[in-house]
């Protein structure tokens, strides 16, 4: 039986429209769940419901096989790792992490020891009698996980902790967040906006737009497989490239303009189709070879990779992404292939209508 269950769970706060709708997940015990999508999708409510701060309209919360609904937030044996880090500015660090342990009235020695085995695990031993006004972002940070670990609780809601952070240090801090999660064996439920968070830190993630699960997966089986146009151009960076397309006999008629031939991958049997591709899965061939020649509209040098923006019709553009540095420019003509198995195609609603014919371990991705 799962740990953590959402069965049916909605939420509505005008009894009109559902913020939260019908999300069905099963967390199991242990597992590191990455709640992830645009701001506004409900992400942060869905972590308030599991908590017990917010009420469910309808659906249940099952914590352990237990229905949950009416439960108080004390009683679900869980913490919180908020954004803005939630300390009390008038308290040491080891006062802060020991709160969690005086409201439960464990024994000073035990609260000591879980204290300190805490500040030892995340490098703030030398900072416990600090203030957090002196402290940096990323030491406050880990004063709020390290009341969480102290807590000793089996569930940790975090509610985007590294936002506030700037790229290096959320770059360390992800990593050092997983670490400890494996070692502590905690069961974490992690929201974010941020993909490359969901991607790297998550056994498994749940999309969200308008309130709704688009799909829950492995990252990796999320980024091959989209279920629909909306998860495909939101995991990735280049998002994949999507364009409406004819199916034509042994082609393909890309925005009704610009044909590309076909010789292996089969068409799926429908008029109109939208064909997805990701920028990595795109190759230079050699000029007039290839599945099409395109003119260069934008380049970005990024060191170890760049990104090329290619005009395939006036108002249809593709992105590539190869590694390496390429020395093009902007108006240079291209020639360009990919391997046709790694395409994907959608129907008009923005479904995938057919699966990927090519294994992950198979698709090409680089120059």
């Amino acid at each position: 039986m799962a740990f953590l269950e959402l069965v049916e769970a909605t939420k509505s706060y005008d009894g009109q429209k559902n913020v939260v709708e019908n999300v069905d997940v099963a967390i199991e015990s242990g597992e590191f769940f990455v709640l992830v999508g645009p701001s506004g999708c409900g992400k942060s409510t869905i972590l308030r419901l599991i908590a017990g701060l917010e009420s469910l309209t309808s659906g249940y919360v099952v914590i352990d096989g237990q229905v949950a609904n009416d439960w108080p937030p004390h009683a679900r044996r869980l913490s919180m790792v908020f954004q803005n880090y939630a300390l009390y500015p008038h308290l040491t660090v080891e006062q802060n992490m020991r709160l969690a342990l005086q409201a439960q009235r464990v024994p000073k020695e035990e609260q000591l020891k879980r204290c300190l085995e805490a500040a030892e695990m995340l490098g703030l031993t030398d900072v416990l009698q600090r203030k957090p006004r002196e402290l940096s972002g990323g030491q406050r940070q880990r004063v709020a996980l390290g009341r969480a670990i102290v807590a000793g609780t089996p569930l940790c809601l975090m509610d985007e902790p590294l936002s506030n952070l700037d790229a290096k240090l959320r770059a360390k801090m992800r990593s050092e967040l997983r670490r400890l999660q494996r070692q502590l064996g905690m069961t974490v439920i992690y929201v974010t906006h941020d993909q490359t968070e969901a991607m790297t830190m998550a056994d498994r993630m749940m999309i969200l737009h308008d309130g709704r699960p688009q799909q829950i997966g492995s990252p990796l089986d999320v980024y091959n497989s989209p279920d629909n146009t909306f998860v495909a151009s939101f995991i990735g960076t280049p998002p994949m490239n999507l364009t409406d397309a004819y199916v034509l006999e042994h082609s393909l008629l890309l925005q009704g303009e610009r044909p590309i031939r076909l010789e292996r991958r089969p068409l799926p049997k429908a008029e109109r189709v939208i064909v997805g591709i990701r920028p990595e899965h795109i190759r230079q061939a050699e000029l007039g070879e290839g599945h099409m020649t395109a003119k260069v509209s934008h380049i970005e040098w990024l060191g170890s990779e760049t990104i090329v923006m290619f005009e395939l019709a006036k108002h249809l553009h593709w992105t590539a992404r190869w590694h390496g540095q390429w020395n093009m420019r902007p108006g240079e003509m291209v020639s360009l292939a990919f391997d046709e198995r790694a395409l994907l195609f959608f129907n008009e609603r923005g479904e995938r209508i057919s699966p990927p014919a090519i294994k992950r371990e198979e698709v090409w991705i680089g120059p």
